[in-house]
């Protein structure tokens, strides 16, 4: 005779509280069938669609500005459309100008720091 694993070790499970608890309504209920207070509703959904029309209008239009731009992929569509860094000036022409901006920066204090080092370096050697 074969024995199930539970009973090998005298183990008995109840697995009723596994089963899902769904909504349970007492016999001779009148369950709910269709949309309650229908103009409360049509109310709320009209303030909601007053609410949302713009924004919806927005993400068309990020929509379309994103389609358009997979089909001409190019170097000034880095930043998709609707990214917090995207602004309606061509975000990527002014980060490239700030970059330049920011190297020539770069290269007039190394110049200076270099000009430091050579004098410590003369004035050291000189001693």
């Amino acid at each position: 005779m074969k024995k199930s694993i539970f009973d090998i070790y005298d183990n008995t499970t109840d697995f009723s509280f596994l089963t899902p608890d769904t909504l349970r309504y007492p016999p001779g209920a009148n369950l709910p069938s269709g949309l309650v207070n229908t103009s409360k509703l049509k109310r709320q959904l009209s303030a909601d669609n007053a609410a949302l029309s713009p924004k919806l209008q927005d993400f068309t239009e990020m929509y379309h500005k994103m389609a358009a731009g997979l089909l001409d992929m190019s170097s000034n569509t880095l930043i998709p459309p609707g990214h917090p860094i995207h602004s309606r000036e061509n975000s990527v022409a002014i980060l490239k100008e700030e970059n330049k901006k920011i190297l020539k920066e770069n290269m007039e204090l190394k110049k200076k720091l270099e000009e430091k080092i050579s004098e410590k370096s003369r004035s050291i050697i000189s001693l």
